[in-house]
């Protein structure tokens, strides 16, 4: 398959991710159901989440720059009760928008690495893993998955009902790995037409390191190419183990975004 050009990956995984970010909105464990809204204003795409509002990943500010440098003070004007998160990728990365940005008190905390590949037919190894897809008959099961890698949250009958469809949706596939019969690690696939994106890779910690992640890689990957897609896209902490896990299954880097943010007393 032909290779794009480093913007056109940029613009169709700013798409994924923006359609995965609803879709984890929607399905999200918590009491009060997210009403998360998508502004455009200028370039610029607000999420916006009232309920949640110091939620960097739910109230982020995606595609400014210089053009839209004029408006900054309006953008702000949105997020009344929290600094939000400027999602920066690297093409509004220049001068005129980091000294704004640090003007009004924000500085860049962390790193995302965007990665791509073209998926093909590989043998899947999960010598003594067990790997089953989510179905109707065991959301509920995976949902205290969930809860239990979220620290042993209390999940109300409201918010499982409320969540436990999404996760056995025919655009949103998810796994689970047990070894010995336990809740080993977890993950999904996100899918879109031809594309796909690979997210929430957990591995509980009694069993890390012990192959988890690049088994589910190896899965997920199999099933994107059975079901006709063509580049699958994901994000990790740039340099940590799922970098490197990504790499061994055939990843290559599209760009590296940085999240400029304020310190939470700091609006």
């Amino acid at each position: 398959m032909p290779e794009k050009k480093p913007l056109d990956y940029l613009k169709r995984i700013e798409k994924l991710e923006l359609e995965l970010t609803q879709l984890n909105a929607s399905r999200s464990l918590v009491p009060v159901e997210r009403q998360l809204e998508v502004l455009r204003l200028g370039s610029s795409l607000l999420l916006r989440d009232q309920t949640d509002p110091s939620s960097p990943y739910y109230n982020r500010i995606k595609g400014f720059g210089a053009q839209d440098l004029p408006e900054l003070d309006q953008l702000l004007s949105h997020y009344p009760n929290a600094a939000p998160c400027f999602d920066m990728t690297p093409n509004h990365m220049i001068e005129e928008v980091t000294h704004a940005l640090s003007e009004k008190g924000f500085y860049p905390v962390e790193q995302l690495a965007f990665l791509y590949t073209h998926p093909s037919n590989e043998s899947v190894t999960t010598s003594g893993l067990t790997i089953e897809r989510v179905t109707e008959g065991s959301a509920e099961e995976f949902v205290g998955w969930i809860g239990q890698s979220m620290g042993g949250i209390e999940i109300s009958r409201d918010m499982l009902v409320r969540s436990k469809p999404y996760f056995h949706r025919p655009d949103f596939l998810n796994y689970m790995l047990r070894i010995d019969g336990n809740p080993a690690a977890m993950a999904s696939l996100f899918l879109s037409g031809e594309e796909g994106y690979l997210a929430n890779d957990y591995t509980f910690e009694p069993y890390r390191g012990r192959g988890c992640q690049l088994a589910l890689l190896q899965q997920r990957l199999a099933d994107a190419v059975k079901l006709g897609v063509k580049t699958v896209y994901t994000d990790v902490e740039f340099g940590s183990i799922s970098h490197g896990n990504m790499g061994k299954v055939g990843f290559k880097t599209a760009f590296l975004n940085t999240f400029w943010m304020k310190k939470p007393d700091n609006r």
